[in-house]
């Protein structure tokens, strides 16, 4: 009886804790899979839950660790948030490395009225996401070039391509990894652009001299060096 007792005042202080003191009806549970752009489940994959599009900023919710069938669960308080899925090889916080895997734009998540949310999630590495962009569209112009941190080659940066200046989002195109020589290529389908790197995923938000590109259909691939940004 006693056991009984003690598993059931454990399983409510896990809710309460897991909610910040919220009732049930205060409440929804997100739910659903993180998988790879294969669909194979992803294990080990946390969700960051934030009140704004502004991932930049410490998550104000995350997941534990998805199941070895990629399924994750999280109970919040009902508002609408945005979310993202990622999954680290070394520290839980900080920038995304080489290797570790993101699912790129926040995601909306607005419960309504509901009492579960499903919502799946596909991760990916910067390489695989920046592959992905390029299959599928013709015309694409290339753009390739050095990342350099003062006249330094930098291993392990990106760059990206921003049609606008608003930075609230992560840019519409972005390279992959740049190799122990600093170099980077991406592709691009014609129009205006502006051009940064960064070795943080998100992009920092450092300051950043964007370097303006126009690209036009039938142009001979476009050489540009790019400097990280000011600490």
């Amino acid at each position: 009886m006693n056991r009984l007792i003690s598993a059931a005042l454990f399983l409510c202080l896990a809710i309460m804790a897991a909610t910040n003191g919220y009732g049930a009806e205060d409440t929804f549970t997100l739910q659903g899979v993180v998988s790879t752009l294969s669909g194979e489940p992803v294990q080990n994959a946390e969700i960051y839950v934030y009140s704004s599009r502004n991932t930049r900023s410490p998550a104000d919710f995350i997941s534990t660790k998805s199941a070895n069938n990629g399924a994750y669960r999280l109970v919040l308080p009902r508002a609408a948030y945005w979310g993202v899925a990622r999954i680290k090889k070394g520290e839980r916080f900080g920038p995304l490395l080489p290797g570790d895997k993101h699912s790129g734009e926040p995601v909306k998540i607005d419960p309504d009225t509901e009492k579960t949310l499903t919502l799946d999630f596909t991760v990916a590495d910067m390489q695989e996401l920046a592959q992905r962009r390029e299959k599928g569209r013709e015309e694409l112009m290339e753009i390739s070039g050095t990342v350099t941190d003062n006249g330094k080659a930098v291993a392990g940066a990106y760059v990206y391509a921003r049609v606008g200046r608003i930075s609230a989002t992560l840019p519409e195109y972005f390279s992959g990894w740049t190799d122990n020589s600093g170099r980077y290529r991406m592709k691009l389908p014609a129009g205006s652009y502006l051009l940064g790197c960064d070795k943080d995923f998100p992009p920092s938000g450092r300051v950043t001299n964007y370097q303006e590109v126009a690209l036009t259909t039938g142009k001979l691939p476009v050489a540009i060096n790019l400097q990280l940004p000011v600490e």
